[in-house]
């Protein structure tokens, strides 16, 4: 028991749970794009797609909770990482490894903690509401199958139609494709895998997905803003408060 005591509060355990919470941010970040996209193809499927998870019920919140705990723990244990090796390490060590780190990796903690308050952000606007109320609860569609559900589609639109909401997300995507960057790399080093050459590909892979969500991502507020995505009107007053509706 007190062995086990003694591995829960090392750093070993510490970088283990860094890392495969990491790994579950990056994955439910894939995910997320995937569905986002949807809005390239109109009002049915993205709203089609946001009735069908709201459908899953305890588990979309079982789901959500499991995220929010990962990025808790995640951020946690950067900021325990961070300090103990800001006290193991000589100041003439930390400025001669400075030197050859890069910007994303000697901002990891302050850009994780920069995520996780835009996560909170995330979900005051687009899950509780609290941001747009007037485009969140005033706001209906009809799917072709009948069903009467929340228009998620015209509530981002409405969203990213905001100078300042388009922008809050813009930086925020960067900070995370920052982060990825130099993440996934970081990750597999605490897992194990220390072999230059798969090293190499890691280091590869995350600048990749770093890329992927920074395009995808960024694409539907500049979408929006340039009016490539428009709202979808059905005669609904929030709707027809919209900027650019049914032109």
């Amino acid at each position: 028991m007190f062995s086990l005591f003694q591995f829960l509060r090392s750093t070993v355990f510490t970088k283990i749970v860094m890392a495969v919470t990491g790994l579950m941010i990056v994955g439910f970040l894939a995910g997320h794009l995937l569905g986002n996209l949807l809005m390239f193809s109109g009002p049915e499927k993205i709203n089609a797609y946001a009735f069908g998870l709201k459908s899953l019920g305890p588990i979309l919140w079982i789901v959500r909770l499991t995220l929010i705990s990962a990025l808790g723990l995640h951020v946690w244990s950067s900021i325990k990482l961070s300090n103990r090796n800001r006290a193991a390490r000589p100041i003439a060590y930390q400025e001669k490894k400075s030197l050859k780190s890069t910007f994303a990796s000697r901002t990891m903690m302050y850009s994780g903690l920069a995520i996780l308050f835009f996560v909170i952000y995330h979900l005051l606007h687009y899950t509780f509401g609290l941001i747009q109320p007037q485009t969140y609860f005033d706001n209906s569609y009809t799917l072709k199958s009948g069903e009467v559900v929340h228009n998620v589609f015209n509530m981002v639109v409405a969203g990213f139609q905001n100078p300042f909401i388009a922008l809050s997300y813009l930086f925020a995507i960067i900070f995370v494709s920052a982060h990825i960057s130099h993440s996934v790399s970081s990750a597999s080093r605490t897992l194990g895998i220390h072999n230059p050459k798969y090293l190499a590909l890691t280091s590869r892979i995350g600048r990749a997905l770093a890329a992927i969500f920074l395009i995808g991502y960024l694409s539907i507020p500049i979408a929006v803003f340039s009016g490539i995505i428009k709202p979808a009107c059905d005669n609904t007053e929030a709707c027809a408060a919209m900027k650019d509706c049914c032109k």
